[in-house]
């Protein structure tokens, strides 16, 4: 038996939600789309044969999608999040997963309740770049991880306006370092500033403590280049990851043990030489679309996603 062809709906079609709207377009998946922004979202609708709502709950109410992608700002997550899951409708949901640890819970559980899937987009995981790295890691290239540095810095995006640069941006490293480390930080330092924002942090350090690893993450809406990188270090090399152009450089340590006296006594010493470095290629590919297949494949094939690693990002930016 053909397995039935699912019906996609994008509600908010502001930055990300048009990329979905492409997306779905190009899957030929997409049956309709709802914005408060009229204009916007008729021509959108157009563009790509969709139908076009005001309302987002007409649009579930008439259309009944099998999936929907929820875009809209980070403060009406978990009202337009909790209404498409109690409709037994599979979501998957821009993140941060909601504005509060305990609206984040109550989705999990709703999700839980109507037998749907809850996927929260956290987009870099997604990322060739981050795949390989991962791998890498799990294959013991690096050797034991001892310390991981994490910049996300730019300009200040005018779209963003019910959230800080923890929750916003930030949000993005601390979950490809738990999702690189496969574990949770024991202990959680930040500095947060509002350097240009009257009520909200528009920079922020935090340091995370592992049980054998530590990770240094920096984001900001102050700085006048994006930079969006990683870098790693190991016992058996450095790696530099840049997740704008994927590129990944990694240095593979040379080292060698000799025995050295002092006084009657010895010990081993570690003397490095050049290391050798290697350019690391991956298959270019859009993170999004990358996301939005793995979530049609999960609910096609009925297979679980447990988005609580989201729930655990939130608790950690904004501890």
């Amino acid at each position: 038996m053909a397995k039935k062809t699912l019906k996609a709906a994008v509600i908010g079609t502001g930055n990300m939600g048009k990329n979905h709207v492409r997306i779905y377009g190009e899957l030929q998946l997409l049956c309709a789309i709802a914005d408060t922004n009229e204009k916007l979202g008729q021509d959108l609708a157009a563009k790509h044969d969709a139908n076009y709502y005001a309302d987002y709950k007409e649009l579930i109410e008439k259309e009944e999608p099998d999936i929907v992608s929820i875009c809209v700002p980070t403060s009406l997550h978990h009202q337009v999040g909790k209404y498409c899951l109690s409709k037994g409708i599979h979501v998957l949901l821009e993140k941060p997963i909601a504005m509060n640890a305990k609206e984040g819970q109550d989705l999990l559980d709703t999700a839980k309740k109507h037998k749907v899937s809850l996927m929260v987009g956290h987009i870099e995981r997604f990322n060739p770049a981050v795949v390989k790295v991962k791998e890498m890691i799990k294959k013991g290239e690096l050797g034991n991880i001892t310390a991981i540095m994490a910049r996300r810095v730019g300009g200040f995006p005018p779209q963003i306006k019910d959230a800080d640069i923890a929750v916003d941006l930030a949000i993005h490293d601390i979950d490809i370092v738990n999702y690189l480390l496969e574990e949770q930080p024991r202990e959680i330092h930040s500095n947060k500033l509002r350097n240009h924002i009257k009520h909200r942090e528009d920079s922020v350090e935090f340091f995370l403590k592992y049980a054998s690893t530590s990770a240094y993450i920096q984001a900001n809406w102050i700085t006048p280049v994006k930079i969006r990188k990683l870098n790693i270090t190991g016992t058996e090399g450095y790696l530099e990851m840049d997740f704008i152009t994927q590129k990944i450089e990694f240095y593979k340590s040379n080292y060698e043990k000799f025995e050295k006296e002092f006084d009657g006594f010895s010990d081993f010493i570690l003397r490095f030489s050049d290391p050798e470095k290697f350019s690391i290629s991956v298959a270019k590919k859009e993170p999004l679309k990358e996301e939005i297949l793995h979530f049609i494949k999960s609910v096609t094939n009925n297979k679980p996603i447990d988005s609580t690693f989201a729930l655990d990002a939130l608790k950690i930016a904004l501890k």
